[in-house]
């Protein structure tokens, strides 16, 4: 076979198997010999045939699938007819190869013997298989090793079948034959050296390697760098990243084969070592434990020879482990790669550090990168981050920080907004970002002096420099911050006096708050309101939280962002509802939230609801203003006048007045403008409308919402009652109830109101009977002259329904 020999020597397909398999031959053709009886010799020779079958296959299968031979050179590389190979494998026939020969179990396989064995999978350096403690070689050549790992970048996920052509043959080559040889010879291997700890499975629309997450090194770190996201400890946080950067040993799959380890997928993974990395070494240098962790930053640094933040924070922690000879000649090797490579200087991270490392001080190399991670699916508010982005990309506040305050009602999204906006501008400010939660564990407001501390560690001062008192470390921070370019995020402070302390003194300094309030107090702030998502972009937002390519175009997905009240919260549940639930169709989801008793209900998963932020809202506010919400809830009119509130509180309208505009400075009730009659309208967000209601039925007893139900019903019936006259054109007359009537704007103001009215009075049973027909006998006239004929009969319908129920 000449140099075919070669290329299925330099392929390695199934090397183990061909030296079994010549063992095997000889094995049998020796009893086939020693046998002393025709039949015993029939019976190995039939042997001897079904290995060189085997063999046939594997040689036909190593020249065409995996080396890409035509079907002639094949014949003539295993040398036999060309007719013959054509007849029985051109054809169609599917080549499926074994990687061992028959009866023949894999040598360095364990025996399992029934039970499971404990199975580990490594990617992140060569690949390496390990059962039982043992090491175990992958046959079957390069493509089997790629094709196992291409599917343990995603362990559990499905992957398509193109897509696993693109990450093991390389874009373009390839096919699906091979694919389906290659997946079998595979599945074979690991059912026998694995039995049922890890399995491949074909789902109908891909493969997945099915065994758990903790089993995967990849699937490891990616949840310890998670988790230590997520954790409040320091401490804890920078064990967690130690652990994670400890499960790797190399390049992803050794950096073999090129094409897949070049693909997006693994630069991401890479990206998340070297964030990983830094974030290790900015929480060792603010820990005071800089040496420890040298060698680990080290081992990543050397991998991204490019990063320069990283390879800056690397420095630092030389520098601060007294090393500040490694440090810098660390600087003048980067320096040194940047101009021979790319022909580029050092960026001013790198810089500064020089220069700390120059004059054994890491004030300079200090550069915080403290934002959360930001938000992939972020939808929208394209306007709000131009308010922002505007001003700061045109040169900011000539004399002083520019400070921009978010604010809007609780799950509208504003530190979502704050974090992705200022990842957006992060590059306008290369000397660090800073980041708080001025709320505090517990809901408690945290102490401006111990968010100063925090800062202050994170720009470089040792803890011992720390001042005491609250004004010296006010000064200091100011100090610190003096002449360099830093953003500052504070999330949902609750005051001015929170914020003033954090905000930098000087110009080129940037501030972001989220709060729930105004803060006028704030010189100098700009407020940015934010509101509900526009329907399309609430779709778009609704389409990317639940991966389902057809949102955009489904009937009912702009039927569910209206029943989230396009609260970005809301849309973001209702999304992982319909992500993590693949047979619940958008109508179905719609159909559930429609039921307003269970609304709430629905839009709460696991860790992942809207109770819990209104929750917090209706906390934050005065007694007499959640008494307010309550009662408000009860009532099902699209908005009202503070009279109408008045009435339903018991209330002057004037004292209405105060308390829905409280409720407006919260963020938890809106002003809506005046109507033609010239009265402000208030009115819920329809999910607050809910909360408040559940929240009226477990704090207020049945006699007390009924009775301020009958007041506000009563109120409306006396005013449609002057409205009825149309002859009566006297000024506005103020009646018992406490409201002025302006006829007939005042009925034009309210119609929409007293329909609803009406239709909740009916609702609420005969207890209501009575206020029902009166109200809908003297709101038909009214509505007959404004032309609304498909409600005068609507009013009559229900007003003859309420009578007939009253009088049985």
């Amino acid at each position: 076979m000449g140099d075919q020999d070669g290329g299925l020597a330099a392929d390695g397909r199934g090397s183990g198997g061909l030296e079994r398999y010549l063992e095997r031959l000889t094995e049998e053709l020796g009893k086939a010999r020693g046998a002393g009886h025709p039949a015993g010799q029939a019976r190995h020779l039939a042997q001897v045939q079904r290995l060189s079958g085997w063999a046939l296959r594997q040689a036909v299968a190593t020249c065409h699938e995996d080396q890409g031979m035509t079907w002639p050179d094949t014949a003539s590389a295993v040398q036999i007819p060309s007719t013959v190979l054509s007849r029985q494998y051109e054809a169609g026939g599917r080549i499926v190869v074994d990687d061992d020969p028959p009866s023949t179990a894999s040598p360095d396989a364990p025996a399992l013997g029934g039970r499971v064995p404990h199975v580990e999978l490594f990617i992140l350096g060569e690949l390496a298989v390990r059962v039982d403690g043992r090491d175990l070689s992958v046959p079957g050549g390069a493509r089997m090793r790629a094709l196992l790992g291409a599917l343990a970048l995603a362990p559990g996920d499905v992957v398509g079948e193109t897509r696993l052509l693109e990450l093991a043959w390389g874009e373009g080559k390839g096919s699906r034959r091979a694919l389906q040889c290659t997946v079998h010879r595979l599945r074979t291997w690991l059912r026998d050296v694995a039995g049922a700890a890890c399995g491949l499975e074909f789902t109908g629309s891909g493969y997945r390697l099915a065994m758990p997450d903790d089993a995967v090194d990849i699937a490891r770190f990616r949840d310890r760098v998670k988790a230590s996201a997520t954790t409040c400890d320091p401490e804890r946080r920078l064990a967690l990243l130690s652990a994670a950067l400890g499960e790797w040993r190399g390049p992803v799959l050794g950096g073999r084969p090129e094409w897949l380890t070049a693909d997006p997928i693994v630069r991401a993974v890479e990206q998340a070592r070297v964030d990983a990395a830094g974030a290790l070494a900015e929480l060792a240098s603010q820990l005071g434990r800089p040496a420890e962790f040298v060698p680990a930053v080290g081992a990543v640094a050397a991998a991204a020879p490019y990063d320069e933040p990283l390879h800056a924070r690397l420095v630092r922690l030389l520098s601060r482990s007294g090393r500040h000879a490694e440090a810098l000649l660390h600087v003048e090797q980067v320096r040194q790669r940047l101009a021979d490579d790319l022909g580029i200087g050092p960026s001013g991270e790198v810089r500064n550090a020089h220069v700390a490392a120059l004059r054994g001080d890491d004030r300079f190399c200090s550069v915080p990168r403290q934002l959360p991670s930001d938000i992939p699916d972020f939808t929208g508010r394209r306007e709000e981050f131009a308010a922002i982005g505007g001003p700061l990309l045109s040169g900011g506040n000539p004399y002083g920080p520019c400070v921009f305050v978010i604010n809007g009602p609780a799950g509208i999204g504003k530190s979502a907004f704050a974090v992705h906006t200022a990842h957006r501008v992060a590059p306008l400010f290369d000397d660090g970002q800073l980041h708080a939660n001025l709320r505090g564990p517990g809901c408690r407001p945290a102490d401006p002096a111990d968010v100063l501390g925090r800062f202050l560690r994170a720009l470089g001062v040792h803890d011992q420099a720390i001042p005491a008192s609250f004004e010296d470390r006010a000064a200091l921070y100011r100090s610190r911050t003096a002449g360099r370019r830093i953003l500052v995020v504070l999330d949902d402070a609750r005051d001015e006096s929170q914020v003033r302390p954090l905000v930098p003194g000087t110009t080129g300094c940037a501030v972001l708050v989220t709060t729930r309030r105004d803060l006028p107090g704030l010189a100098g702030a700009r407020v940015l309101a934010l509101g509900a998502l526009a329907q399309d972009d609430a779709v778009r937002l609704l389409g990317a939280v639940s991966g389902r390519e057809d949102m955009a175009v489904d009937p009912e997905a702009p039927e569910i962002t209206r029943l989230c009240g396009g609260l970005p919260l809301a849309v973001r549940v209702a999304g992982v509802c319909l992500a993590t639930r693949p047979r619940l169709t958008a109508g179905r989801l719609a159909t559930r939230l429609r039921d307003e008793d269970r609304r709430l209900d629905v839009l709460g998963l696991h860790g992942l609801a809207v109770r819990p932020s209104l929750d917090s809202g209706y906390r934050d506010l005065a007694p007499g203003e959640r008494r307010t919400v309550r009662l408000l809830g009860l009532l099902a009119v699209p908005d009202l006048a503070a009279w109408a509130a008045g009435s339903l509180l018991g209330v002057s309208p004037d004292a209405a007045t105060t308390l829905l505009e409280a409720l407006v400075d919260a963020k938890v009730a809106n002003l809506l403008g005046e109507d033609v009659a010239g009265q402000p309208r208030y009115g819920l967000p329809v999910l607050t409308r809910l909360h408040a209601r559940e929240r009226a039925y477990a704090e207020d007893a049945s006699p007390a919402r009924e009775a301020a139900l009958r007041r506000a019903f009563g109120a409306w019936l006396c005013g449609v009652r002057r409205s009825a006259d149309p002859e009566d054109v006297a000024p506005p007359v103020r009646d018992g109830a406490g409201h002025a009537t302006l006829r007939p704007a005042w009925f034009e103001a309210e119609a929409d109101a007293v329909r609803a009215v009406v239709d909740q009075a009916w609702a609420l049973g005969a207890a209501f009977d009575d206020l029902t027909v009166a109200l809908a006998r003297s709101a038909a006239g009214c509505y007959a002259r404004l032309g609304r004929e498909d409600d005068v009969r609507h009013l009559r319908r229900v007003g003859r329904a309420a009578a007939r129920r009253a009088a049985s």
